[in-house]
């Protein structure tokens, strides 16, 4: 009798879910949000990209979406599913910040599993599960699922893919060719999207987040403006129209939406002066900061911007003055309202108490931070923040092209098409209402 109890609870279950699963008012049973690592909207549209045009032209797609600052994959992939700015969900950049102790806290390049405890808001994974349906992330670069914590089924790509490729993906050269060393950033996705259609058939989740992520790649290696970038986002659309197949074949096509974004743009730097070199002996420094005496931490925010931890906050003024004199600073910013900054980090959207760094620090396009990169990313620029953001299937409105738009929206909307009423999310954004149709 106590064995049959057990199977009435777990029959109980599953039906509950099944209902929940047919909630009324649904718009879509899937959402599959397809993220093009680093591609910017001006490069799509010289791009041959004919799978994006049709789910464009069937769906609704914004021409002034922008991504969160610092413009930077990390912050990013917790901005979309919380919907929220790095202010309010607490992953600011870099791979560290510095503690009230000086103590660096992973940011989870190693374990990020154990980091999303750092993450400061619920995720839209966790109202998924709450209301009985499933979802995967499948993460390119692995520390993208410090924004994970509810998903059902995790994919990090340092564990499925080509061991030589993912030892490969930033340089320029593979075995003496840029052909090659272009071939295997192109792998590196074929592979990743290989195994999330494996799950995707196996499992049928209701909401996918999947980041593509050799634009990104092939943009840091060769330059966004390289022919190498445009054909890497030509190969990436291929894929994108390998998804769109498959769910059509499952039968699920009239109740799935897609929704197509980036995490950040790109902006080509001139590689003959690098700030901060990576390599230097005892890390990263600001040369200038350091003949001063002033003690700080460099955070690199994707290449083009970075925080500045400073280890006495009493030498902040000195150290804002001794930036400005720089050619290679674009823009600094703080919390000092008598330090001279250009805006606030809270006006910025991305001062956490605790955790965001002394100064944030924009860089003119001259220089490199840290590595010697044709591209890098993380600026105020609308070059770096530009991003795509398209909608296409159920419940979407066909074939308007509409204005403004965030990356903190994604996680709303989302929401809305999949029915979940009453979660925890708390989002910055707002739902795209104007891009639905039901």
């Amino acid at each position: 009798m106590k064995g049959m109890g057990v199977a009435l609870a777990v029959a109980a279950a599953l039906w509950a879910a099944e209902a929940r699963a047919d909630a009324p008012g649904r718009a879509a049973d899937h959402v599959v949000i397809v993220m093009l690592d680093g591609a910017r909207p001006d490069a799509l549209r010289r791009a041959r990209t004919p799978v994006l045009a049709r789910l464009a032209a069937e769906g609704v797609s914004y021409l002034r979406a922008e991504t969160v600052y610092p413009s930077q994959t990390r912050v990013a992939f917790v901005s979309l599913p919380t919907g929220a700015h790095p202010a309010s969900h607490g992953i600011v950049g870099g791979s560290v910040f510095m503690d009230a102790d000086w103590k660096a806290v992973p940011l989870g390049d190693e374990d990020p599993v154990a980091a999303q405890a750092l993450v400061l808001r619920p995720t839209f994974f966790e109202d998924a599960t709450a209301a009985g349906l499933t979802s995967l992330y499948a993460a390119m670069k692995g520390y993208e699922l410090v924004g994970a914590r509810g998903a059902t089924w995790t994919l990090n790509a340092k564990e499925v893919v080509d061991k030589d490729a993912w030892e490969n993906r930033y340089r320029p050269e593979a075995d003496g060719s840029a052909e090659r060393a272009a071939w295997l950033k192109e792998l590196l996705s074929r592979q990743l999207l290989d195994a999330t259609l494996r799950l995707f058939r196996e499992k049928k989740p209701n909401l996918v987040l999947l980041n593509l992520g050799s634009a990104d790649y092939a943009a840091h290696a060769f330059g966004p403006d390289s022919p190498h970038y445009l054909r890497t986002l030509e190969f990436l659309d291929t894929l994108l129209g390998d998804f769109v197949r498959e769910v059509e074949r499952l039968g699920l096509r009239e109740r799935t939406t897609f929704v197509v974004s980036a995490d950040h743009g790109f902006s080509g730097v001139d590689l003959r002066h690098v700030v901060a070199p990576a390599d230097a002996p005892g890390g990263p420094q600001v040369g200038e900061l350091s003949a001063r005496g002033i003690e700080h931490v460099v955070s690199n925010t994707g290449g083009t911007s970075m925080g500045l931890y400073l280890r006495d906050g009493g030498r902040l003024r000195e150290a804002v003055s001794t930036l400005r004199a720089q050619p290679w600073c674009e823009a600094v910013y703080c919390e000092d309202a008598g330090a001279g900054c250009d805006r606030s980090l809270s006006s910025l959207a991305v001062f956490s108490p605790g955790r965001s760094p002394a100064l944030m620090v924009d860089l003119d396009d001259d220089v490199a931070l840290s590595y010697t990169n044709a591209g890098q990313h993380g600026s105020m620029r609308p070059l770096d923040r530009r991003i795509p953001l398209l909608f296409s299937g159920a419940g979407v409105a066909a074939g308007r092209v509409l204005g403004a738009a965030s990356l903190v929206d994604v996680a709303p909307t989302v929401e809305r098409l999949l029915a979940i009423e009453g979660g925890r999310l708390r989002p910055d954004g707002r739902v795209l209402t104007e891009a639905l149709a039901f």
